[in-house]
């Protein structure tokens, strides 16, 4: 069933950072802070508006109207346009700009609509399906594939209509009526594809309602349908809700504005949970690669005896993954101050919104029900606050386990190569006590031989009747050895025993002198020990008598 409405409006809130964060370089080249006016412009040649933003430029900081000849009491830029509809026909619209500076940020409040009276004539009743007409090409929706709106702190449109008398008293159909506005705004046949009513309730007595989740990146952002009910006087409407609204509109820009801060701020903090959760995984991968029953067990074995632990590739993994963890806990500790920063961003906005509705209050009545603009106040904005809290403590946490785990890695590795430095000293130390030693036995050994060839010389050049020979002839061996007369050479000169004899005598002596050598070199070392410790002994009772005469 279609429904009937009159005097149907669209107000965009779109926010726009002046100045991108200097932390995204890439954003600094490619951001325009100007995007809102180019929009705003795009959305003028849809409607057929002649006019134009004439702004001026201003100190970033201040609450300030950006039109050039804007004054306290006139800050709007009027607007005169066509609605295109599909039969060829135009239905004659006006609406109002609203350029503004808000401290570090641009708004923008654009209102077209279809006018209550012309010509002094109450204008006709439309029906729903209008709105389709007010959306020519998504030109309203932030949809980053249509590279529409697209503003950086996001926006909010209001759908506001009047309806008629007969609809007034039928509460039953004003949802009905409100989810035909979405639906027929957004271009869409199937409900389904439409937002969700999120929210619904009464303000200044007329009934409102929201659609889409906030704290969701959404091709449609944030839509409200405001439904005006009043009475007609003298052939003009008049309602509550159309005369605060028109009153308290600079209120709903900056309640807006400090809304959609509060839900940028959360939607970017969930883009950095999202990173730090991954970050924390991947560093609690690599704890539980490079420690679990590696530590415990390096531990235990450690505290048994100095035997290597780790592998050279162990040890070399675990080098690697030093290299590794401090630069993804730099990261880990850069999303955390980030989410303390949008913690803080949050905290300040949603101050903000709560002072800005304090004052819109006391203009009003007291016992005016406000409830429907303090739901973001008292629960939607805690909630976020209250999430970003606990990831902080969950991940607070876990940073600190990490920077346990960086110093127990360490202590293993800075253990495990002290160990392997002193090993290899000591067989460095044994190798070069090993190489003394061979040295020394190869110079005993050659100087046994040295005085062996020497011995063997000498008696090789003896006469035979020296007395070796002769203690060999009272030995009766003279006819063993088959010995020459008397008369004859030496015996021992002229036999192959004779060589072999002389050569046995070198080797004898030589050995003997090498074994003498030895024994005098332990006798010695023996005496300098005993020396050394007799003398460090009577030292010590020296020093005792004269403490006992003391």
């Amino acid at each position: 069933m279609s429904h009937k409405i009159y005097a149907p409006n669209i107000h965009l809130f779109a926010f726009h950072l002046r100045n991108v964060s200097s932390s995204d370089s890439q954003a600094d080249r490619d951001y325009d802070s100007k995007l809102l006016w180019h929009k705003c412009h795009d959305i003028f040649a849809k409607f057929q508006i002649q006019q134009t933003l004439d702004l001026r430029e201003v100190a970033e900081g201040s609450r300030i109207a950006l039109l050039n000849g804007a004054t306290k009491e006139n800050i709007l830029l009027p607007l005169e346009g066509k609605l295109s509809l599909n039969n060829g026909k135009g239905i004659r619209i006006t609406g109002q700009a609203c350029p503004l500076q808000i401290y570090d940020s641009y708004a923008l409040g654009l209102n077209i609509r279809i006018p209550e009276v012309e010509n002094n004539q109450k204008t006709e009743d439309v029906d729903l399906t209008v709105f389709n007409y007010f959306n020519p090409d998504q030109c309203f929706l932030p949809s980053k594939i249509n590279s529409n709106i697209n503003s950086s702190l996001g926006q909010i449109l209001l759908l506001t209509a009047w309806l008629p008398q007969k609809q007034v008293q039928d509460s039953h159909v004003w949802k009905e009526i409100a989810d035909q506005c979405v639906q027929n705004f957004m271009g869409e046949k199937d409900k389904d594809n439409c937002p969700p009513l999120y929210q619904e309730g009464q303000l200044f007595d007329s009934p409102i309602f929201e659609y889409g989740i906030p704290d969701q990146s959404q091709d449609y952002g944030q839509i409200f349908v405001w439904l005006f009910l009043g009475e007609e006087v003298n052939g003009n409407y008049g309602a509550r809700a159309e005369e605060n609204f028109c009153l308290f509109y600079q209120n709903f820009i900056d309640l807006f504005f400090y809304r959609q801060k509060v839900i940028k701020a959360y939607q970017l903090s969930r883009e950095v949970y999202s990173d730090a959760y991954q970050g924390y995984q991947e560093i609690k991968k690599i704890i539980n690669e490079t420690t679990g029953h590696r530590l415990e067990a390096y531990a235990t074995t450690q505290s048994q005896d100095n035997q290597s632990l780790l592998s050279e590739a162990e040890l070399l993994d675990f080098k690697k993954k030093l290299r590794i963890l401090p630069k993804l806990d730099l990261n880990y500790s850069d999303w955390l101050r980030q989410l303390e920063s949008y913690s803080l961003t949050m905290k300040i906005n949603a101050h903000n919104y709560s002072e800005k509705l304090k004052q819109v209050k006391e203009k009003l009545p007291k016992d005016e029900d406000l409830s429907f603009l303090s739901v973001f106040e008292h629960k939607i904005s805690p909630t976020y606050q209250e999430q970003i809290q606990i990831n902080l403590s969950y991940f607070g946490h876990s940073s600190a386990l990490l920077d346990k785990a960086i110093s127990s890695i360490r202590g293993i590795v800075e253990i495990e190569q002290a160990e392997r430095d002193r090993a290899l000293e000591k067989a460095l130390r044994d190798k070069e006590e090993a190489d003394r030693a061979r040295e020394k036995k190869l110079e005993r050994w050659i100087t046994s031989v040295g005085i062996g060839l020497a011995v063997s010389s000498i008696s090789s050049q003896s006469d035979a009747k020296q007395p070796l020979e002769a203690i060999l002839i009272e030995l009766d061996l003279k006819g063993f050895l088959n010995c020459p007369k008397a008369e004859d050479q030496p015996c021992l000169s002229y036999s192959v025993v004779f060589v072999l004899f002389h050569i046995l005598i070198g080797v004898a002596v030589g050995v003997g002198v090498g074994a003498i050598a030895v024994f005098a070199a332990f006798i010695l070392d023996r005496i300098i020990h005993c020396w050394s410790k007799l003398s460090a002994k009577g030292v010590g009772s020296r020093e005792q008598g004269a403490g006992n005469r003391e």
